[in-house]
């Protein structure tokens, strides 16, 4: 045999073997439920525990987690929690249903309801998460022994001292389904642990790995009060904000009292400086450190020039901000004068603003913020407004329309038509209709009642005309000859039509 049959013999097997393998692991056997239309509601009534994938063929991120999906779902055998799929690609109707905007999307199927799945696509994670919520929510303290290990098992543990037939139990077990995600609950019934801590039943304890360690509850054991003591005893006194700890913050509930350093140096003075005011307001304001040099257009978006250490609070729920004035040095005295006044409502805040434009006659009335509210919320007014950034092709070119559609319903008194570069103006209102995710953004905010209603026709002087008389509060004047005229002139329909959905993102 000569040594190129010898090799076509080898290569021969090879490809064998691998066709082989490729067609035994298509046929291998999944523990995945496959879903469709017909068996999604009736098999989804019989969990009370299940995660189900969304999925698309083509998805190369679902592709991915396939197998760490399929592993998973053969690890939860034992704690019998199914796990199921639907390809959204065949069940495009079932998937609307069920608000599925991206591939993969997880949910968690909780007693009929589903839930967002908020763990990561590994197997580990998967099988933790489920088993975590197939679990109770407050785990109780078998023996005094198990109390130390168990709070230090995560950064954030509470734990209630109290009687298992407590009502204090219930209160927490209602938190804990809330935050089940988040942070790990426990209790005990051993007074002699309450007692070693000065503690007497019922008492609650937050345990962390930084800070002071551990923060105990005092107040009314009501389940709002508990989960505000939670959020604002998990993040750190003066911890550092980075893109990776926002989120964490944000979800305190409070606003954030930012604190700008330039060098470890400066850090170290300023937390040594600002500790006392910072568990002072810890109620009223997250206090949080920030390293100049990382995050300096942070500093310019809070108002704040690069002049450092610099301090402002932010107010992401009401989308305010509160810049310290840097003429003042960042002492503990200044900050706990100016933290003061603004848990005491005197502070105003700040937005960036364009001037108030001296001649506003155009067709267009030109809106800033300086005057937002003035005009946008005058109730004796219906207001149609077009949020646009000047670098932005699709403003540009609806910009002739735009124009018309003010010039054509101008003799109103009872409406405005305005526009405002969202660029150079922030909207002062935490009105979550008018969180303006690209543009150009189309809003008419009618008069009396202040209803923000988006617009969704497209973008032709006809359907703008038709929007503003079908939301508008107030009666609309206007000559349908005259609109029919302008778009037979080709001046109704912006130059290269661009579909309404065409939006430029640039926030």
């Amino acid at each position: 045999m000569t040594t190129t049959s010898l090799r076509r013999i080898v290569w021969c097997a090879v490809v064998a073997l691998t066709a082989a393998g490729c067609c035994f692991a298509e046929t291998t056997k999944s523990d995945v439920h496959v879903l469709d239309s017909k068996t999604f509601k009736a098999w989804s009534a019989e969990q009370n525990l299940a995660l189900v994938e969304f999925y698309a063929p083509w998805c190369s991120y679902c592709k991915a987690m396939a197998s760490a999906y399929d592993m998973a779902a053969t690890t939860l055998l034992k704690d019998k929690i199914p796990l199921a799929k639907v390809d959204c690609a065949v069940e495009k109707s079932l998937c609307n249903d069920m608000d599925i905007h991206g591939y993969p999307t997880l949910k968690v199927l909780k007693n009929g309801s589903f839930y967002t799945y908020n763990g990561t696509r590994q197997e580990s994670s998967m099988v933790a998460y489920m088993r975590k919520h197939n679990s109770p929510p407050v785990t109780k303290m078998a023996t005094p022994a198990d109390f130390g290990p168990f709070v230090k098992s995560e950064h954030v543990v509470v734990m209630g001292f109290f009687d298992s037939d407590s009502s204090a139990l219930r209160v927490l077990e209602d938190v804990a389904n809330d935050f089940r995600d988040e942070y790990v609950f426990g209790y005990t019934a051993d007074k002699a642990t309450a007692k070693k801590l000065g503690l007497t039943q019922p008492s609650l304890v937050v345990y962390k790995d930084f800070d002071e360690r551990w923060d105990a509850f005092k107040g009314t054991f009501a389940a709002d009060n508990i989960r505000k003591f939670i959020k604002t005893r998990s993040i750190p006194l003066l911890g550092e904000l980075s893109p990776q700890t926002f989120r964490t913050y944000v979800k305190a509930g409070l606003p954030i009292g930012t604190v700008f350093y330039n060098g470890k140096e400066s850090r170290k003075e300023l937390e040594a400086a600002l500790m006392p005011v910072a568990k002072e307001f810890r109620e009223v304001v997250s206090f949080a450190m920030v390293d100049s040099s990382l995050y300096m257009q942070h500093a310019l978006q809070l108002s704040l020039k690069a002049q450092w250490p610099a301090f402002a609070i932010q107010d992401a729920s009401a989308k305010t901000k509160y810049p310290f004035d840097q003429s003042k040095s960042v002492t503990a005295d200044e900050i706990r004068k100016f933290v003061q006044a603004f848990a005491n409502g005197s502070l105003e805040p700040d937005y960036k603003s364009e001037p108030i434009p001296k001649d506003n006659s155009g067709n267009v009335f030109e809106l800033v913020a300086k005057q937002f509210a003035q005009v946008a919320f005058d109730k004796s007014k219906d207001v149609l407004i077009e949020f646009y950034s000047p670098h932005c092709i699709y403003c540009r070119r609806i910009e002739p329309v735009y124009d018309e559609l003010g010039k054509s319903l101008k003799h109103n008194d009872g409406l405005v038509i305005a526009r405002m570069n969202g660029a150079v103006n922030d909207i002062p209102s935490n009105d979550p209709a008018l969180s303006i995710p690209g543009y150009p953004t189309i809003v008419m905010i009618r008069a009396e009642d202040n209803k923000v209603v988006e617009y969704e026709g497209d973008r032709s002087l006809e359907s703008f005309v038709e929007f503003v008389r079908t939301h508008s509060a107030r009666p609309l004047s206007y000559s349908l000859a005259n609109v029919e005229r302008i778009h037979a002139q080709g001046r109704g329909a912006p130059n290269g039509f661009t579909p309404k959905d065409t939006r430029h993102i640039e926030l």
